[in-house]
C-alpha cells in the first residue's frame, strides 16, 4: 500500500500535483497515523504564502526542491506502532500533512497525548508538535468532528488574539478594528471579545471590514457593533483605534493608517486571507505594525497557567463558541466534505481562487478507509 500527498509547487501555489510513495516498515519507538479528515481554510493558504519565512515548509519536508506539502488540522489514527505507550486504534488530534499517512516518533508520551521528535522538527514550535488523544482533549466532541478540523485550530488563534488584546488593555484605544471580518478567524476573536466584554459593560466598539458581498453574512452573525465595506475606509470615526490586519492586504492597511494617522494606536497583523504578502509601504503614519504569531503567546501562557490550564480555558471557550455559532438560527456554516484526490483538489482550487463562500467549511481526506 502507498501513501498519498497533495504537493504544491512553493513560489506558484497553483501548480500542484498528487503523489505516491510506498509505505516502509517501522523503525523503533514510530507510529503511523491514518489522517481521517482534516479542513482546508484561508488560513492554510497563509501557512503557504509565509512558508519560509515562519517555517511552516519544515514541518513535512517534501524531497524535490521547491515543492512542500502545506500543514493543516485533523484527526488520525493510529494504525501501526512500535512504541509501546501509543497504541493502534488510538485517535489523535493535531497537525498534518495534505496526505493519507504520516509517520511520527512520539516522545513525552503522557495522558493527554505526544510531541513528534522528528529530527527536522525539534527545533519549531511545540504548539504544532502536539498530539491530543481524543479521550483526553477538553475540546473534543466526536459528533462535531467536521466542525472541529475547519474551526478549531482558527479559534486557537482567535482566543489568544482575544486574550492578547485585553492583557495589554486594548493599547488604551476605543475602538476595535478588524479586516476580513466574514473570516472564521476574525468570527472567532470577535465571539471571544463579545462574550466577555459586553458582561462587564464595555462601552468599546468593535467594526468589521469586509467585502461587500460579505457584507449580509457579516451583519447576519451579530458579532461586530459596526459592519463597512472597504471602500468606506475613509469613512471610520477618528477615534483612537487598533488595527487587527487578518485580511493582510497591503493596500487596505496603508488606507487605514493613512486615515486614522495619529488616532491608530496600534496595528496587529495576524493573517493574510487576501494572499497579499507584500510589504507595508514605507513611510505609513501611525505605529509600525506588529506581526502576532499565536504560538509564541501560548507559550506565554502555558509559563504563566500551565499547559493542562491552557487547555482547559481554550476547551471551555471553544464550548462556549461551537453552540451558539453553529446554531441554524444563524446559517453560518455549511461543511462540504472533499474525499480523494480529484476532490481535494479541486476544493483547493477554490480556497486558493477565493471562490469558496465565506459560510462555507472545508473538510478534506486524502485517506482511502
Amino acid at each position: 500500500m502507498e501513501v498519498t500527498h497533495f504537493v504544491v509547487r512553493r513560489d506558484r501555489l497553483n501548480e500542484h500535483e498528487i503523489m505516491m510513495t510506498p509505505r516502509g516498515p517501522l523503525a523503533p519507538r514510530e507510529a503511523e497515523l491514518r489522517v481521517d479528515l482534516f479542513g482546508f481554510t484561508a488560513n492554510n493558504v497563509t501557512y503557504a504564502l509565509r512558508g519560509e519565512s515562519l517555517m511552516y515548509w519544515k514541518f513535512f519536508p517534501e524531497a524535490r526542491v521547491g515543492w512542500g506539502k502545506i500543514p493543516v488540522w485533523g484527526f488520525g489514527t493510529i494504525v501501526r506502532s512500535t512504541c509501546d505507550e501509543v497504541a493502534v486504534g488510538e485517535r489523535f488530534y493535531g497537525y498534518f500533512p495534505m496526505s493519507s499517512h504520516l509517520v511520527v516518533q512520539p516522545k513525552r508520551v503522557d495522558a493527554a497525548g505526544f510531541f513528534d521528535s522528528a529530527a527536522h522538527r525539534r527545533d519549531l514550535s511545540p504548539v504544532y508538535n502536539h498530539y491530543v488523544r481524543t479521550t483526553r482533549d477538553p475540546s473534543y466532541h466526536p459528533d462535531t468532528e467536521s466542525q472541529q478540523v475547519v474551526l478549531r485550530p482558527l479559534f486557537g488563534t482567535s482566543y489568544f488574539l482575544a486574550d492578547y488584546l485585553r492583557e495589554y488593555g486594548y493599547f488604551d484605544t476605543e475602538v476595535t478594528l478588524v479586516s476580513s471580518a466574514s473570516s472564521k478567524l476574525a468570527c472567532g476573536m470577535a465571539f471571544s471579545l463579545g462574550a466577555g466584554d459586553t458582561k462587564r459593560g464595555n462601552p468599546r466598539r468593535m467594526i468589521g471590514l469586509t467585502s461587500a458581498r460579505n457584507v449580509g453574512l457579516v451583519n447576519r452573525l451579530g458579532l461586530f457593533d459596526r459592519v463597512m465595506t472597504y471602500d468606506e475606509i475613509a469613512s471610520l470615526p477618528g477615534k483612537r483605534a487598533v488595527y487587527v490586519d487578518i485580511a493582510g492586504s497591503s493596500a487596505v492597511r496603508a488606507a487605514v493608517h493613512h486615515h486614522l494617522g495619529s488616532a491608530l494606536r496600534y496595528t496587529l497583523v495576524v493573517g493574510a486571507t487576501h494572499q497579499d504578502t507584500r510589504p507595508s509601504p514605507a513611510g505609513l503614519p501611525g505605529p509600525e505594525p506588529v506581526p502576532f504569531f499565536a504560538p509564541t503567546w501560548i507559550a506565554h501562557r502555558n509559563k504563566q497557567w500551565t499547559p493542562e490550564v491552557v487547555r482547559r480555558k481554550l476547551g471551555e471557550a471553544w464550548r462556549n463558541f461551537l453552540v451558539p455559532m453553529l446554531d441554524p438560527s444563524r446559517s453560518w456554516m455549511t461543511i462540504t466534505t472533499s474525499r480523494g484526490p480529484d476532490a481535494v483538489t479541486r476544493t483547493y482550487d477554490e480556497v486558493l481562487a477565493g471562490r469558496a463562500h465565506a459560510d462555507h467549511g472545508h473538510v478534506m481526506s486524502l485517506s482511502p478507509d
